[in-house]
């Protein structure tokens, strides 16, 4: 494994690239929060409470476990969440007074207590409510989000599926400082705070696990794309199953065209531009583009560009895409692209 793979840690040109990511799409998913669900008063609240582990109350407990999984206003809670709210009031009065010392001890020492291996995001949470300067909040959405991140600046990045270590804590600690860091540096009155940047990666994992990451509202003269299977058929007959070859991908590199179209109706746009560059992918200067998305999701080494002319041929002869010249995402400027047939889209 390469010193950049093993690395937590955003350098500031892979934080600034994740910042230019995030910022078209941050409000939008932001609003998505459920604050019914997770009111903001009573987590507040929470954080003043835990101040003082030895003052923290059994109905103290029930609420901070009760809003982390999403309880509040049900009137039935689970079987084994009542269980461990009661191991948790039951145990807190003798852990109360071991909270002193670096976070990762006081990780620990709470493990032990209710089992990390089945309550990792509980002991997590309790974590942040005692040191939320140091330990943020983690959960398997904003996890995931973190790790979409990290692949979209640095293809060689090693994903876990879910976190289940301190070093996952102090990962994602480290990936939201730099992005509020870098933020601050490129437009410090816009900066989000960090229960709003987690807000984004908690809605922005959802989508990434439905697979629906949503796009703006449609215009009231053009009707959303549809849903798409793999034996839809495009206006020449062809499946968008169909495959697209990679001349440079690599050995049998190849993608559905289905795929793109459902990229395209996830990104909020109708079309792509090429985007071809000589570069290595970390330094891509068009994160929008065609060629960025195939050295991300299919290319073998996604060094070599992969959006050359004749990918561009091979997906306007299925007779589901037609080329022409779009403003870039990235650059603002008109760029060669293709974009999606009316036909298409029904």
């Amino acid at each position: 494994m390469s010193p950049l793979a093993a690395t937590t840690v955003l350098t500031d040109e892979e934080a600034a690239r994740v910042v230019d990511l995030i910022r078209p799409c941050f409000s939008r998913y932001v609003s998505e929060y459920d604050e019914r669900k997770y009111p903001h008063g009573i987590y507040k609240y929470l954080l003043r409470t835990f101040k003082a582990p030895e003052k923290v109350s059994d109905d103290d407990i029930r609420t901070a476990l009760l809003w982390k999984l999403g309880h509040l206003a049900k009137r039935r809670i689970p079987a084994h969440h009542e269980a461990l709210i009661a191991c948790l009031q039951e145990r807190w009065p003798g852990f109360s007074s071991a909270t002193l010392g670096p976070p990762a001890e006081v990780f620990d020492r709470l493990a032990a207590a209710v089992e990390v291996a089945t309550r990792y995001i509980t002991v997590s949470f309790l974590l942040h409510l005692l040191r939320p300067a140091e330990v943020p909040i983690i959960d398997q959405h904003n996890f995931r989000a973190m790790n979409y991140y990290f692949r979209m600046v640095r293809p060689v990045w090693r994903r876990k599926s879910k976190p289940s270590t301190y070093g996952d804590l102090e990962t994602l600690a480290s990936f939201l400082s730099a992005i509020r860091g870098r933020w601050k540096r490129i437009e410090p009155c816009t900066v989000p705070s960090q229960v709003c940047l987690d807000r984004f990666l908690m809605m922005y994992g959802r989508a990434l696990k439905s697979r629906k990451v949503k796009s703006p509202k449609a215009s009231p003269n053009k009707a959303p794309l549809a849903p798409i299977s793999d034996t839809s058929r495009g206006p020449r007959g062809l499946s968008v199953g169909c495959p697209i070859s990679l001349p440079f991908g690599g050995a049998g590199a190849a993608f559905p065209v289905g795929t793109l179209i459902q990229h395209l109706n996830e990104s909020g746009r109708q079309y792509i531009i090429q985007g071809q560059t000589q570069c290595i992918f970390s330094k891509h200067p068009k994160p929008h583009s065609l060629d960025f998305w195939l050295r991300r999701e299919f290319a073998k080494n996604p060094d070599t560009k992969q959006a050359v002319n004749d990918v561009i041929s091979q997906l306007v002869s299925t007779g589901l895409f037609e080329p022409g010249e779009f403003q870039c995402p990235d650059t603002g400027h008109l760029c060669k692209g293709i974009r999606i047939v009316e036909a298409s889209r029904a």
